[in-house]
């Protein structure tokens, strides 16, 4: 079975030549700000941005890497400073899937010791050193992998999990 993750969003860092001025983001960008940060909330496509103390820009709630940068470089031009030399950071991922069978959490944390019942969550939290991630998994075979930034290695660890927990039947 070919396993299908989504990712939700990704955040991502945006790096302008020259740092962006809290005054001139309320001023010319729309931002609301406290003083520390500010923040503006783009319309389309949808996205929360902050803008931090050293001038760059975080954009949350977003999925792909185009739509940060046109973002982003919308975001300067309003403000004045130019998009050459911007620099994309990507952030982690959080990305979903279903197993599609449910998961017998107390099973799966007794076979494995990168496993663990979060009683606070009653899901099955897989510590995947090997993806370098969280997995999240609950009893409906929903889950979650966090902690990633690449959506590659992302989907390669809910693979990975996937095939392991099958084979030791905890699955059902």
């Amino acid at each position: 079975m070919e396993l299908e993750v989504k990712i939700e969003t990704q955040s991502f860092r945006a790096v302008p030549s020259q740092p962006i001025e809290l005054t001139e983001a309320v001023t010319f960008g729309g931002a609301r700000s406290n003083g520390a940060f500010a923040v503006i909330e783009h319309e389309n496509p949808r996205a929360v941005v902050v803008i931090d103390q050293d001038g760059s820009l975080l954009i949350h709630g977003i999925s792909n890497v185009e739509a940060a940068t046109l973002i982003a470089e919308e975001i300067l031009l309003k403000i004045g400073i130019s998009e050459n030399g911007l620099i994309i950071q990507s952030g982690e991922v959080l990305a979903s899937f279903s197993l599609g069978r449910a998961v017998l959490i107390d099973l799966a944390a007794e076979r494995f010791s990168e496993a663990e019942h979060d009683i606070r969550l009653d899901a099955l939290r897989i510590e995947a050193e090997r993806h370098k991630c969280t997995i999240l998994l609950y009893n409906n075979g929903r889950g979650v992998v966090i902690g990633q930034s690449s959506r590659k290695v992302a989907e390669m660890a809910a693979s990975y999990w996937f095939s392991r927990l099958s084979d030791e039947g905890a699955l059902a």
